[in-house]
C-alpha cells in the first residue's frame, strides 16, 4: 500500500515538473529609478501688471522638467514584454509638487504590453500625440518648456484614460489613441481622439498630428479640433526644423476661437560638449485682446558629463497690443529675461 502510494506521488511531481521544463523561461522584471533634477535662476523684465521685474527659481525645471521616475519591464519572450511607469513631478524652489491639485503622479502613470514587431499599448495618463511628435520638430527639443509655448499648445498636453497605441516600422514612427471619456450614456463627451505620423529617413524628417477632444466648458461639452505639421534636415552638425499647429475651440457661447501656433529655428552641436540653439515662437489667438505674441529663444549649454549640463538662455517677448489678456497676462509691449542653471540627470 505504501509503496503504491509513494509510486502515485512520484509521478504527480514528474508531471508536474515535466509541465514547468515545458513553460518558457522568462527574465525576471526590476524597478528602476531615475529622474531629472533641474536647478536654475531666471531674471524677467515686465513681469507684472505695470512693470517691475523678477528674480526667481520656483519653477519645475527650465532646462528640463523635475521628475522622479519608477519604471519597470519584463521579457515575455517572443519579443513581447510587460511594463509600467510612474512619474512625478516636483518644484525645485519649495520642494512641492509641480501641480495645485496635489496630483502624486502628475506626469505619467500608465502600464502596457509590448511587442518589438507589433508595436505596444499602453493605458493610463500619458502625454499626448501632439507632444510626441512636436518634441520631435521643435528647435529647443522640449527644453525650456515653462518658457516656449509648445507645451501648452500641445492639444491638452497630457490625457488620462488614455489607450495608447505606438509602432516604429523602419524610418516610419505610427501612433493612434484614444482617452475615454467616462460619460454614461455618451461615448464622446469628455473623451480625445488623436492620430500621428513621423518619417525620417536620412537627412530628412516629416510628421503630422490631427486629434479631436470633446471638453467640459461649464455645463456643456465643446468641440476641440487639432493639427499639426513639422519638417526637419539636418546639414552636418546643424538641424534646422519648424512646424506649424491650429486649434479651433467652437463654443456656441463665446466667440469663435483659432489659436496658431507657428515656429522654427536650428540645434549646431558646435562641439561635443556645446550645443547652442535658436528659435522664434509665434502665437496669435483670434479673441485674444493682445492679438499675436512673438518670442525669441537663444541657448548655449555646456556639458560637464552625460548626465550634467550648464545651460544659459535669453529670451525676448513682443505683443501686438499692450493689453491685459489671456495671451499677455502683464498687459504689457514686450519682456526681456535670461536664465542660468545646472541640469542633473540621474
Amino acid at each position: 500500500m505504501k509503496i503504491r502510494i509513494w509510486r502515485t506521488i512520484g509521478v504527480g511531481l514528474s508531471a508536474a515538473a515535466g509541465t514547468l521544463g515545458a513553460m518558457p523561461a522568462h527574465a525576471q522584471s526590476s524597478v528602476q529609478l531615475y529622474g531629472t533634477v533641474d536647478g536654475g535662476v531666471r531674471y524677467q523684465t515686465n513681469a507684472a501688471k505695470g512693470g517691475g521685474t523678477v528674480v526667481t527659481m520656483n519653477s519645475n525645471g527650465y532646462y528640463s522638467s523635475n521628475k522622479l521616475d519608477f519604471r519597470a519591464k519584463e521579457d515575455l519572450g517572443d519579443g513581447w514584454n510587460a511594463h509600467f511607469l510612474l512619474e512625478s513631478g516636483f518644484n525645485l524652489g519649495n520642494g512641492q509638487f509641480d501641480n495645485t491639485t496635489g496630483t502624486e503622479f502628475n506626469r505619467q502613470a500608465f502600464v502596457g504590453v509590448g511587442n518589438t514587431k507589433y508595436g505596444s499599448l499602453d493605458l493610463g495618463r500619458q502625454y499626448t500625440i501632439a507632444h510626441d511628435i512636436i518634441s520631435i520638430y521643435d528647435p529647443f527639443g522640449f527644453h525650456f518648456t515653462p518658457i516656449i509655448p509648445l507645451t501648452t499648445a500641445s492639444d491638452g498636453t497630457r490625457n488620462n484614460n488614455d489607450a495608447k497605441y505606438k509602432n516604429v516600422v523602419g524610418p516610419l514612427l505610427f501612433e493612434a489613441d484614444n482617452s475615454f471619456g467616462g460619460v454614461a450614456g455618451d461615448f464622446n463627451s469628455g473623451s480625445t481622439r488623436a492620430v500621428g505620423v513621423s518619417y525620417g529617413e536620412g537627412p530628412v524628417s516629416l510628421g503630422g498630428v490631427y486629434g479631436h477632444r470633446n471638453i467640459l466648458t461649464g455645463t456643456n461639452y465643446i468641440s476641440d479640433s487639432y493639427y499639426m505639421v513639422g519638417a526637419g534636415y539636418r546639414i552636418g552638425p546643424v538641424r534646422l526644423s519648424g512646424g506649424f499647429m491650429s486649434e479651433d475651440l467652437q463654443n456656441p457661447a463665446a466667440p469663435h476661437q483659432v489659436t496658431n501656433n507657428g515656429f522654427g529655428g536650428l540645434s549646431w552641436t558646435i562641439t561635443p560638449v556645446m550645443v547652442f540653439r535658436g528659435a522664434y515662437y509665434q502665437t496669435t489667438v483670434s479673441n485674444d485682446k493682445a492679438s499675436r505674441r512673438g518670442l525669441s529663444v537663444l541657448s548655449l549649454a555646456y556639458l560637464l558629463s552625460k548626465r550634467t549640463t550648464l545651460y544659459s538662455e535669453f529670451d525676448y517677448t513682443s505683443y501686438k497690443h499692450a493689453v491685459a489678456s489671456t495671451l499677455n497676462p502683464a498687459g504689457t509691449s514686450s519682456q526681456t529675461a535670461f536664465t542660468i542653471g545646472i541640469d542633473h540627470l540621474f
